[in-house]
């Protein structure tokens, strides 16, 4: 089912209902809007399910693309809220620092030299500010799951495989005899899955390539994607996207090479797939994705001694070693 997001670079989420005698099971959810309620209640009828029937609904990670009707939804049917255990443990994590979880992003902008007048109105710009009563749900699932855990649904019999790197929770479902993959946002068939710093310590893009050698081990012969169209050859992307990592981390360290610059300043400067004459144009949660993924970029090539980072008045300067 095609649920419409607000979103123009991604205008729709990709939902699955997988229905037998005795379950009807939504996996993501699309945004808590009533435009999305509508559409999903429409498709769901067209096979004869009412929002009332769902037995579960299973949530591939926590961008609010994927949870925002579930508070909704749960309130209509009853239905088991299904999430990967990190995913708990991060938003519980969030709802335990409610207000310094904002505090402390708008400060990692900051410090990476994004302007102060600017900061607040980035991260009122994201859906998941606007939308934070539903991680109050998602902190209390009614099942959790591991990797390597097991889900089956009639026929159908999942393997649990945790994903980490465009969330810490991201979870995909692999059916080994059928040799489907439900992708959630960890491959897309030809958008590059946003890959931000979750926590400082954290190394997300070391993650998110080693989720990617993870799959690539995988027979699948059809990937169900969380956005845009069902695909095949998922090597194929996958060796995609890593070259698409690497030339990221070339770009960024050409920018540094002669001069120290701010994560700001080198997400200013580089090239990305947004429809805009310049980076003073880009919308503002846009540019909150980039400078969220240049730090991220920065974070792995400093880990492998790539750059160096220094700090003066507050802000944090790199230069390529």
């Amino acid at each position: 089912m095609r649920i419409p997001l607000p979103i123009p670079a991604l205008k729709h989420l990709n939902a699955y209902l997988i229905r037998t005698e005795d379950k009807c099971v939504l996996i993501d959810t699309g945004m808590g809007t009533d435009e999305a309620f509508g559409e999903l209640s429409r498709q769901l009828a067209e096979i004869g399910v009412k929002p009332e029937n769902l037995t579960e609904i299973l949530v591939t990670h926590f961008h609010i693309d994927h949870v925002g009707l579930v508070p909704r939804l749960r309130k209509l049917s009853g239905a088991q809220l299904v999430v990967s255990a990190k995913t708990a443990e991060a938003v519980q994590l969030v709802m335990q620092t409610h207000k310094n979880y904002w505090k402390d992003l708008a400060n990692t902008y900051k410090v990476a030299g994004v302007p102060t007048e600017l900061v607040e109105l980035m991260l009122k710009s994201t859906p998941g500010y606007l939308y934070q009563a539903v991680y109050a749900e998602l902190a209390k699932p009614s099942r959790t799951l591991k990797d390597g855990d097991k889900m089956s649904v009639g026929e159908y019999s999942f393997q649990t495989v945790w994903t980490p790197g465009h969330s810490p929770g991201h979870i995909c479902l692999y059916e080994p005899k059928r040799r489907l993959l439900l992708a959630g946002d960890h491959l897309l068939p030809t958008i590059t899955p946003h890959v931000t710093q979750w926590r400082r310590e954290s190394d997300a893009l070391a993650e998110y390539l080693d989720s990617l050698e993870k799959v690539g081990k995988l027979d699948v012969d059809v990937v169900l994607p969380g956005h845009e169209e069902l695909f095949k050859n998922h090597r194929k992307r996958i060796s995609e996207l890593q070259e698409h990592h690497r030339s990221r981390a070339t770009e960024i360290l050409s920018e540094i090479q002669t001069q120290e610059l701010t994560a700001h300043q080198i997400a200013s400067r580089i090239h990305w797939d947004v429809e805009c004459p310049s980076w003073d144009e880009f919308p503002l949660f846009q540019k909150l994705l980039a400078v969220g993924e240049t730090l991220a970029h920065l974070k792995f090539l400093e880990e492998r001694n790539q750059v160096k980072k220094s700090k003066r008045a507050e802000t944090v300067f790199y230069h390529a070693i």
